[in-house]
């Protein structure tokens, strides 16, 4: 059995519209599509990717001291 489609409705400017059409005629879909691909282009990048490298990193201190982030701080802000 396939799951009924959900209709998703909103309010757009004019000058949101504008774009939206605009949009949609440069990539010869119709504003539906369009609307489809933002939505779930958003849901996509709105998502962590567990294999990016960043996640990866190991940080190192030069400074060996439990007080090192006052440290920064004092050189940064000029504090203290």
């Amino acid at each position: 059995m396939k799951l009924k489609e959900k209709v998703v409705q909103t309010t757009l400017s004019p000058e949101e519209h504008a774009i939206l059409v605009d949009y949609a005629t440069q990539h010869g879909i119709s504003i539906k599509e369009a609307v489809k691909r933002a939505i779930l282009n958003l849901l996509k990048s709105d998502t962590i990717d567990e294999n990016d490298p960043y996640f990866d990193l190991v940080v190192t201190s030069r400074i060996r001291d439990e007080k090192a982030s006052q440290e920064v701080d004092r050189i940064v802000y000029k504090t203290g």
